[in-house]
């Protein structure tokens, strides 16, 4: 029995009547003939006598209307639950690098808070290895993450964009006016770097020992501000995406070297291939994608 069927007993053991019946539930009369006859032939019992014109409910049809009644009610239960999103409440939990929480983020988080101001976000700040399994877990919705994420079957991904690398220094730092830098240019420099397992960090470094070049680590942490706070101190140089460091590079606070970072490594938004994508969810990658364009092209 599907909630069709019941609506269209309902409505006929009120009035009786099969053309009444139907133009009160937009159904022609041969539709409501045919529910109510797969709903008796389901439960194997009349609902209803026909002599001639004349419909009545049998003893079992007067039983059933009660339980009917409940039956519909908890449809429209379910019904109204499932219409949250239309109403624009709930929460999104979202799986994002350090990296990509000081410009992109918060710049999509404005934009979706005033169109669904009443959507809460839960941002869980992860490295980059532990993404994939907290999608597998269900312990977040969406993912935004950074890096050279091999694509397979279970993920979905969207928003690709390839992200600038720089190596930043402060104005003043010894290495800041120089051009044309190599490898060998960073030996001996203090480096002020990112979790081992980020990407760009990994690139960098393989760099600077292919040439043979003992990387001078001072620092390592997973808070990307720290990091730019220390390389605008004099203390080193550090290596992010320039996402990361727009504010500081507009500013002056941080110069980009003039060394080729170009790793091919990109941003996008991922979830699980099985993972139920709910209207706000839909809603949400929609407006992050509008967000991110607009980054791009500036």
């Amino acid at each position: 029995m599907d909630f069709k069927q019941l609506q269209t007993f309902y409505v006929l053991s009120t009035e009786l009547n099969f053309t009444k019946a139907a133009h009160k539930l937009g159904y022609t009369q041969s539709c409501v003939t045919q529910h109510i006859k797969k709903l008796e032939e389901e439960l194997g019992i009349l609902l209803f006598d026909r002599i001639g014109k004349k419909v009545t409910l049998t003893e079992a049809g007067h039983r059933l209307i009660p339980l009917a009644c409940q039956l519909l009610k908890i449809t429209q239960n379910f019904q109204e639950l499932a219409k949250e999103d239309s109403c624009k409440t709930g929460i999104i939990r979202i799986g994002i690098c350090d990296s990509l929480c000081i410009e992109k983020m918060p710049a999509i988080i404005r934009v979706f808070k005033q169109a669904y101001p009443h959507i809460d976000i839960y941002l869980k700040i992860l490295k980059c290895s532990e993404f994939l399994n907290e999608l597998r877990e269900n312990c977040i919705d969406l993912a935004y993450t950074i890096g050279y994420l091999n694509k397979i079957p279970e993920i979905q991904y969207t928003a690709e964009v390839t992200e600038p690398i720089c190596v930043l220094a402060s104005p003043g730092y010894s290495l800041a006016r120089k051009k044309n830098l190599s490898p060998k240019d960073f030996d001996g420099i203090p480096l002020i770097l990112t979790e081992p397992a980020s990407y760009y960090r990994r690139n960098f470094l393989t760099e600077l020992e292919q040439n043979a070049i003992t990387p001078k680590i001072i620092l390592e942490t997973e808070s990307i501000q720290a990091i730019k706070n220390l390389t605008e101190s004099n203390l080193g140089i550090c290596i992010l995406p320039k996402a990361a460091a727009t504010a500081e590079i507009r500013a002056g606070k941080l110069i980009p070297l003039d060394y080729p970072c170009d790793y091919g490594i990109q941003s996008q938004i991922i979830w699980h291939s099985d993972k139920w994508m709910s209207f706000i969810l839909q809603e949400f990658i929609r407006i992050a994608k509008g967000v991110i364009e607009k980054f791009d092209t500036l």
